[in-house]
């Protein structure tokens, strides 16, 4: 049945109407209209007509983005909705399937879920929360819920006990036996052995190892024979080495004698002198410098040999 444009409007309203209740509620609501979804799909295809003529018509104006936002509302509307409800409808289904035969408990919960009038609700919907139960029912097949839940009574269905199974021999064979408790320790058990017995030697108690980087050496020096050291050798500090390297010269170091050269040019750079000193030479100096670094100078034409 075509519906007429006042109906159509009264579809929309609906259709926000039963989104906003059942945002609400867990358990699917009732549908104001019969043929709900299918009214639904009416109203998008109208407002997608519209839309169209106006695009034609007028081009693309305010009242065309207007219906382009109400027709895109409309369709996220739907699609918020379906989701809510199937989600509904598949928690009502696994509960009430769960909890028939159940015991006591089960059948008390049972009785607070509201019941569906499938005379408020699309076929569709129908058809999809009896697929559900069969789902429900093939999967409790499959892991045996029945017996997950109740037991078989104290049987195993046949009216015979379930046996208690024993160890497993490969399980235990190289198990380690269970340490002895204070009362069975050797202690115990020579002390409760009669004296005409040998008595048994105890095992030698372990050597404590001392910790090599924790033990700390007193060092046989005494802090007054420190003082009197210090006194008797002012010009040295208590430890230093009794035989001091001897001090070498620059001229030792280097290698070789002093040579007398003169400067024929000034010098960027100081020269160092026997005691550590810089010497800053300039043109026309005369200055004995070690033979190595005299050599180098005149090598270089900075300076030349001026003998004695």
């Amino acid at each position: 049945m075509r519906l007429s444009k006042h109906q159509l409007q009264s579809v929309e309203k609906a259709l926000f109407e039963v989104a906003r209740k059942q945002k609400a509620s867990s358990s699917p609501v009732d549908l104001p209209i019969p043929e709900f979804w299918s009214s639904v799909g009416q109203l998008t295809a109208h407002l997608e007509a519209e839309l169209a003529e106006t695009v034609r018509a007028e081009g693309m104006t305010a009242k065309a983005q207007l219906q382009t936002r109400r027709l895109g509302n409309v369709r996220t509307l739907v699609t918020d909705l379906t989701r809510i409800r199937l989600n509904a409808f598949t928690q009502h289904a696994v509960l009430v399937n769960l909890m028939r035969g159940g015991g006591a408990e089960a059948a008390a919960a049972l009785q607070h879920l509201s019941v569906i009038d499938w005379e408020r609700h699309d076929p569709s919907e129908r058809a999809y929360y009896q697929s559900l139960g069969h789902l429900v029912d093939k999967y409790k097949h499959g892991v045996a819920w029945k017996e997950l839940v109740n037991g078989n009574n104290g049987g195993n269905g046949h009216g015979s006990p379930i046996a208690n199974p024993g160890p497993n021999a490969s399980l235990s064979e190289f198990s380690q036996p269970a340490p002895a408790t204070p009362a069975e320790s050797p202690a115990a058990t020579v002390a409760a052995a009669p004296s005409s017995m040998a008595p048994v030697a105890s095992p030698p108690a372990p050597i404590p190892v001392a910790d090599t980087h924790d033990a700390w050496d007193d060092p046989d020096f005494d802090e007054e024979d420190r003082i009197r050291a210090m006194d008797a050798f002012p010009d040295r500090a208590t430890g230093a080495d009794p035989h001091p390297p001897a001090e070498i010269s620059v001229v030792e170091t280097l290698g070789g004698d002093l040579m007398r050269i003169r400067i024929l040019q000034d010098l960027s750079d100081p020269i160092i002198g026997e005691d550590g000193s810089e010497m800053t030479l300039a043109e026309g100096d005369v200055e004995s410098c070690p033979s190595l670094i005299a050599e180098t100078l005149i090598a270089a034409g900075l300076a030349v040999a001026a003998p004695l």
